[in-house]
This record gives structure tokens, sequence and C-alpha cells, in this order.
């Protein structure tokens, strides 16, 4: 975890951000952190190379976040000690399994947001998007679970997840 005396750690920085990098930095979000504690903390220190797809789809402990946090410093992020704990905070806080349900909106998110923050395979993402670009607006989870080629449980298990 993170040690409040390692004084190698702003050297170290650098590359937490190489971690998360990959995947998607540049994409448009319809997803957005919650505002709490902690947000302006690790919109800096995380979001310069990626968005809020790579946590919101995540549910990890404070042990796990601390862990990938700890990765991220390995790599190189940048940020204070101060900054560090404030993200394993927000993290913890905002992205675990206790924390209240952060909600898409499946009437506007793009497929990979559907894709990431419901867990879902890709093609039931895009079929979901192409089902409401044909049919217009879903009302409800039931007009959802009738996506053809929809996991139903897996929305279902979703529901608290889900806004229209």
């Amino acid at each position: 975890m993170l040690s409040t005396h390692h004084s190698g750690l702003t050297l170290r920085i650098a590359g937490v951000a190489l971690w998360f990098c990959g995947a998607s930095s540049m994409m448009a979000q319809s997803l957005k952190l919650p505002d709490a504690p902690g947000k302006e903390a690790t919109q800096k220190v995380c979001g310069a190379c990626h968005g809020a797809e790579l946590m919101i789809g995540r549910q990890e402990t404070r042990e796990t976040w601390g862990a990938i946090v700890d990765d991220m410093i390995q790599r190189g992020a940048t940020g204070t000690d101060d900054e560090f704990f404030q993200v394993v905070d927000y993290l913890a806080t905002n992205f675990s399994k206790t924390s209240p349900a952060i909600k898409i909106n499946v009437n506007k998110a793009t497929a990979k947001d559907l894709e990431t923050a419901l867990r879902l395979p890709t093609k039931q993402a895009a079929a979901i998007v192409h089902q409401r670009e044909e049919k217009g607006d879903f009302k409800s989870i039931e007009d959802l679970q009738k996506v053809p080629g929809i996991d139903a449980a897996k929305i279902a298990a979703n529901k608290n997840r889900l806004a229209f």
C-alpha cells in the first residue's frame, strides 16, 4: 500500500498513468465521475491518460484500489502523497461493492460505455445501441431485456445501475 514515508514516491509517479493509458483517453465520455471529495485529485492524477470508463465498471476493495494506485506509482504516475491517498479514498468510496450504484442512462450511453459500466460483451452493448436507434428510447428494464441477443439475467443483475 501507499507509504507516507516513501522518499522515492515522486520519482516513481510518472509511470502510473501508463497502466491505464492503453484504452481510452481520447474517447468521448458519457460516463462521468461522481462528485465527491477526492474527485479533483483523481481527475488530475488519473485523468491525463484515461477516462471514467476504466473506474466505473469496477467494484474493488480499498486494498485492491490501493494496490492499483501503487502499481500506477511504480509505472510513473505523477502526484503528491496526499493526492494519491485522496485517489485511493475516492475510488474506494465510490467504486466498491458497498458504494452507491453509478447510474448509466441506456438511452444516451455509447456502446463502449454500456459495455464497461454494465460489464456486457461488445456485441450485446452494440445490440442495445442498435435497438435504441431503430426503435427509440427504452422505457423500462423489460424493454431492454427484449433486445435480441441480450443476456436478460445480466441486465436484471445491473438494474440498480440503469437509468431511462
